[in-house]
């Protein structure tokens, strides 16, 4: 009989990454959301067809394998989903160098080891008792790599209050964090499955593939339902502008960064910047836009974006996010205390002022 579990993950799986093929506009944290959900389904495939066309062991241990391979994809999704413009390079390849070795490892043996030796695939991925060291090498890589994801996904919570005037569930990732925890369950289940084999409990008592395949699945269904709907964190029109800057430009801006860091902001700048800041906001009331960024305030202002967060930080003991909602919220009074209708249209409001929901002004 054919485990259903592998089947439902493997279907899931397979239409997700349908779904990401048939996206447009694709971009290149997609391509690597593809390539994870495709190795996700690899192991449930193995099993599949060892179970229903009787294959042999040594492609379901060619299989198994691809999990070497989880904690780098996913630390390469996020990191290239929060990093405006970024782009695979080749040095993110070393990652996978575990993954290589083990494959390679285990078609040697498969292929060239003496026929005496009676070497068995199977036997070399899973021994019948005992903790194996390519376990704990996945567990261990498993573990590193969600600390590491979970660094980048706080430090990328921290920097978006300096860039957007609206956050959401698509812009601070708060479904990775669960993603997150889901994949880390799946591995202390791992753990634990991995450690009953010192007792003398049998595998029949407490079904270990059953137990596995349920937390992948629950990693699987819940990364691929959010996964389909995540967009760019930063929006067409700020990439556009990133990938735009001339080289001058990119040159002048490290060089102001390098004289900040060396003899700090001029405190003679500081009010003319602000001023600038304050009448551009105050005229041209920019913030109604609901993607206003701090990119378009750097634009419009000809101050670089590493001053006017210094600016905000430092002297105004703030970040753009509240800067900016500060003033939304103030004309959002001022048109309150102008209106005479009895029963107050508070979505109508926020997003006339640039909220992008309800939800949002109301926190």
């Amino acid at each position: 009989m054919v485990p259903a579990i592998p089947i439902i993950s493997f279907t899931i799986c397979v239409f997700s990454a349908f779904l990401i093929f048939t996206k447009r506009p694709r971009y290149s944290f997609d391509s690597i959301y593809s390539i994870f959900i495709i190795f996700l389904a690899a192991p449930h495939l193995g099993h599949l067809l060892v179970h229903r066309f009787e294959w042999g062991p040594e492609f379901l241990d060619f299989t198994i394998l691809f999990p070497y391979t989880y904690g780098p994809l996913l630390l390469l999704y996020i990191k290239n989903l929060t990093t405006e413009g970024g782009n695979f390079r080749r040095a993110d390849l070393l990652h996978f160098v575990p993954f290589f070795v083990l494959q390679f490892i285990l078609f040697t043996k498969l292929f060239f080891a003496p026929i005496e030796d009676e070497f068995s695939p199977h036997d070399w991925h899973r021994p019948s008792r005992g903790f194996h060291p390519n376990g704990a090498l996945l567990v261990t890589s498993m573990l590193v790599y969600s600390v590491w994801t979970f660094l980048l996904l706080n430090n990328h919570r921290k920097n978006i209050v300096n860039h957007f005037s609206n956050i959401d569930s698509i812009k601070d990732l708060r479904w990775m964090y669960w993603s997150l925890v889901l994949f880390v369950i799946s591995t202390g289940v791992h753990i634990l499955l991995e450690g009953l084999l010192f007792t003398d409990l049998r595998p029949e008592t407490y079904e270990p593939r059953l137990i596995r395949g349920a937390a992948v699945l629950a990693f699987s269904v819940f990364f691929c339902w959010f996964g389909v709907r995540q967009t760019v964190v930063y929006t067409h029109r700020e990439l556009h502008a990133f990938k735009e800057k001339t080289s001058q430009e990119e040159v002048e801006v490290e060089e102001d960064r390098k004289k900040y860091e060396k003899s700090g902001l001029r405190e003679d700048m500081i009010p003319e910047y602000l001023s600038k800041i304050r009448n551009y906001m105050e005229s041209e009331k920019p913030y109604k836009d609901s993607e206003f960024s701090i990119d378009l305030l750097s634009e419009n202002t000809d101050i670089p974006r590493f001053y006017i967060t210094q600016i905000l930080s430092e002297t105004l003991e703030t970040n753009f996010y509240n800067f900016v909602n500060e003033y939304r919220i103030k004309d959002i009074i001022q048109a309150l205390e102008n209106i005479s209708e009895e029963r107050t249209n508070f979505l109508r409001l926020a997003l006339e002022y640039g909220f992008n929901s309800k939800s949002t002004f109301n926190t």
